[in-house]
């Protein structure tokens, strides 16, 4: 608290000199010093523009795509709107290898392959989506390359 009140009687002294004082030299060189002590107190000490500090504890600690997979197959065991989305990733795995994606995309959502069916099936979701990935790695191993099941 000492350096704020030190501050606020630097300011005032200067703020004073620069309204009151007779010269019109000395009215200005006041104005300045005080401008320039007000930009030092802003960017050096109040805003801590030239030495920013990052403690551990503001630091942001930040998922990786594993933790983020992991996580959405854990929200999927229960909740339909996670399991649209790895639907949709396994989908978008087809789409993606295929020449025409916007096609195969929308053939894959009418019409859903041997993957699609395994992952929708109404047993465990962990079993379906395992027994989806070993349907799309070997799609992917025989070059099959996401055409849809017709």
């Amino acid at each position: 608290m000492g350096l704020h009140k030190a501050v606020v009687i630097v300011g005032a002294v200067l703020l004073l000199i620069a309204t009151i004082a007779g010269s019109y030299m000395v009215r200005w060189l006041a104005v300045l010093f005080l401008g320039i002590f007000l930009a030092f107190f802003l960017f050096g000490i109040e805003i801590r523009v030239a030495r920013p500090r990052l403690r551990r504890s503001m630091q942001v600690k930040r998922k990786t795509d594993v933790d983020r997979t992991i996580a959405l197959i854990d929200k999927a065991k229960t909740g339909k709107v996670a399991r649209s989305l790895v639907e949709e990733k396994i989908i978008d795995i087809y789409a993606t290898l295929s020449d025409d994606y916007n096609s195969t995309y929308r053939s894959l959502l009418s019409k859903p392959n041997e993957a699609l069916k395994a992952l929708r099936s109404e047993r465990d979701f962990l079993d379906n989506l395992e027994k989806a990935l070993k349907i799309v790695e070997a799609d992917l191993n025989e070059g099959r390359r996401g055409k849809p099941e017709g």
